[in-house]
């Protein structure tokens, strides 16, 4: 501790939580934010939020923070800038520091342009569905293991023809008013903090393999960590609901392009057509709100869009003149939110918080207020959360017979086993593998589906493309959710790759993921009396474009378990090992490329792509689909092979991911599985 440092903290008491006193702590959060320093309530409440941080959502900070401290005073921050221990505690500070309401002022952003109404993204026919350990059976006619996309709609189909469901859910079911409303703990986190839709950090552990295969702890706040959100509704609650269908050729890449050295890349065992009538259900179900394009790699319709699209923004003008300019078309995002009242649920209100948000009024589609909503009004459903299938058992002959289940409530810990006659899996690409590679026995003994050591295998996430430009006269308007406009000129056909992305404007910023974007666009200084000034004169001129590329699935890209490590549930822990394809990265360029062509076409004076992670939180591909028992898990209708009452209907099973939001392909796709239940399928 040099002399000046330990000068400052003479004749203070260390915090116990943070192991640095809170009078230093000040002195550092002003050294960043420097127009703060003058309001008490602000100082005082940065201060207090990035205590609790450092004590409850990385007590592993603590030190990292004490030995920056150490090294460094607050009045040499400045000179230190380019020290990466200075760049993360700097970025840190002010994502708090914009996250507070009384700084919104400051920098000119706001929750809303008008009055949001009171409301609630959670139905009560739900919420009276949601029981405790005392009331669970000790048999089901079927069991949900996850309350998502997926999962919810095989809540729905089961439970309408006539099953009773026990749906599991491992997280819990924040509020409405806390999950529509925290910045700072949104399920798309800008701070690196624990997520309200998330899993506690330190006890939900992942080994991240990494690119190299070395591993390492895994961290839920970091995109590289691959888990979508946690809870009541799953990623649907709190996603950015863009309703995009796969286009034909997403279904068929290795036959439209062929296989690439080193991937593993298959058509789906199903066509566009197949799926196409459970699009259309799917967009009815669940409301998508959109207007039919102009047919650019997309495939045909059955019906219209059962709502208008959304209103366009003011980005949307400029971005249309450039595309216009460009050559290029463009037509608006259909949206998972409500144009206008929809079955029972409100039209959006316009606020500023959409993405990585739950709804405050209910006008965004997830699960919980759509399928299981539906679910829950044939008296057949039950809801138990913060609980977690661990394995699953089998008889002699394969067939899945029961759960055993742990949870976590008020009285502490449990533990049970419940039995039922059908088993759906809905908990995403990670826990779906860790489950069936956990699920060992004499009939199963690798694991269930696991004969031929393709369970994990094949993982994907997305690959992030992100453009931002600056434009001379304000064009964000504040009105939520965003996506307006976009293009899928460059969804397929791009010389010398494999597939491609929709490209379309970015949802509305909030101040906490303006100030990232900007930052890392080096637009906005990480500290000093220019952020906050500088954040509110680039924020209304500030407008993003975002895609999400194919990646290119290989073998050995994968999830295993890690041997010897439990969790805080007593579950093993898996080990995610990523792998980039080379075509990655060259697509990923050529579509940021695209991305800054547009922005600069539609006015802006500069424009910066950002380095996103090649791999992204939404994974899919380790229960890869096929026809060929030896190639793959499921079959054609999810039903994993050799254990036909066990189905897979989340994103897992997707041989290929689209260049889009897998969202309502999921959804689609689930409601394909479960058709027919009525004609008792085998083992459905």
């Amino acid at each position: 501790m040099d002399r000046e440092t330990s000068a400052s903290l003479a004749g203070f008491t260390l915090n116990p939580m943070t192991g640095v006193d809170d009078e230093a702590l000040a002195r550092w959060v002003g050294a960043v934010l420097p127009d703060v320093v003058d309001s008490s309530p602000t100082l005082d409440g940065i201060v207090a939020q990035l205590r609790a941080v450092i004590a409850h959502d990385h007590p592993e900070w603590r030190p990292r923070v004490g030995a920056l401290m150490t090294r460094l005073t607050p009045d040499s921050m400045g000179d230190h800038l380019g020290d990466p221990e200075v760049r993360w505690f700097a970025a840190l500070v002010g994502q708090i520091g914009v996250a507070r309401p009384d700084v919104w002022p400051s920098i000119g952003w706001t929750r809303s342009l008008a009055p949001v109404p009171e409301g609630s993204d959670l139905p009560d026919e739900v919420t009276a569905c949601v029981i405790d350990r005392r009331a669970l059976l000790g048999h089901y006619d079927a069991i949900v293991i996850g309350s998502g996309a997926g999962g919810g709609v095989a809540a729905q189909e089961l439970t309408q023809a006539g099953r009773n469901v026990l749906v599991i859910e491992r997280g819990g079911m924040p509020p409405t008013a806390e999950l529509s409303s925290d910045l700072l703990r949104s399920a798309r986190p800008d701070g690196g903090l624990g997520a309200l839709a998330g899993l506690p950090i330190l006890g939900s552990p992942h080994a991240d393999g990494g690119d190299a295969g070395r591993a390492r702890r895994g961290d839920p706040t970091r995109a590289r960590w691959s888990i979508g959100a946690f809870g009541l509704g799953g990623g649907t609650r709190v996603y950015g609901a863009q309703a995009w269908r796969f286009a034909p050729q997403d279904f068929a890449l290795a036959s439209t392009y062929g296989v690439p050295d080193g991937s593993s890349l298959v058509d789906w065992p199903v066509a566009y057509e197949d799926l196409e009538p459970y699009y259309a259900h799917a967009e009815f179900e669940w409301g998508v709100a959109g207007a039919e394009g102009v047919g650019i790699h997309e495939g045909h319709r059955s019906g219209p869009y059962p709502l208008p699209p959304l209103p366009r923004t003011r980005p949307s003008g400029p971005l249309r003149e450039g595309a216009t300019v460009l050559g290029w078309n463009t037509q608006c995002v259909p949206m998972l939110v409500n144009s206008e009242p929809y079955r029972g649920r409100p039209a959006c209100v316009r606020c500023a918080q959409c993405i990585g948000f739950a709804c405050p009024v209910g006008a965004k589609a997830g699960s919980q207020n759509t399928s299981l909503w539906r679910a829950a009004r044939t008296s057949r459903m039950s809801i138990i959360l913060d609980a977690r299938v661990i394995e699953l058992s089998t008889d002699t002959h394969g067939r899945v017979t029961g759960a055993l289940v742990r949870g976590m409530d008020s009285d502490g810990r449990w533990e049970r086993r419940i039995d039922a006659d059908e088993f759906v899996l809905g908990a995403g690409a990670i826990e779906t593998a860790r489950l069936l590679l956990t699920s060992r026995s004499a009939a199963a003994p690798h694991g269930l589906g696991n004969d031929h050591d393709q369970v994990g295998r094949h993982l994907q996430g997305r690959l992030g493309v992100e453009a931002v430009g600056i434009f001379e006269e304000a064009i964000n308007d504040n009105l939520g959710p965003g996506p307006a406009i976009a293009t899928l000129d460059f969804r397929h056909d791009n010389e010398g790759l494999a597939g491609g992305a929709v490209l379309a404007n970015e949802h509305v910023p909030t101040a906490a993921s303006a100030l990232a974007a900007l930052q890392q666009a080096e637009l906005v200084p990480l500290a000093g009396p220019s952020v906050l000034r500088s954040l509110a004169r680039l924020l209304p001129r500030l407008q993003r474009i975002a895609g999400y590329g194919h990646p290119m699935p290989m073998a050995d890209a994968r999830v295993t378990l890690n041997p010897g490590a439990t969790d805080a549930w007593g579950a093993p822990v898996v080990r995610v090992v990523r792998r980039s394809h080379a075509q990655d990265e060259r697509l990923r360029a050529a579509l940021g490329e695209r991305a800054a062509d547009w922005l600069s076409a539609a006015g802006a004076h500069h424009v910066a792509t950002m380095r996103a992670p090649l791999v992204e939180p939404r994974t899919a591909g380790t229960a890869r689909m096929g026809h060929d028992p030896a190639a793959s898990v499921v079959d054609p209708r999810g039903r994993v092979w050799g254990h036909p009452n066990v189905i897979v209907v989340d994103t897992s099973v997707f041989p290929t991911t689209g260049g889009v939001d897998p969202d309502l392909t999921t959804v689609a796709n689930a409601y394909r599985v479960l058709d027919g239940l009525d004609e008792g399928l085998d083992g459905f």
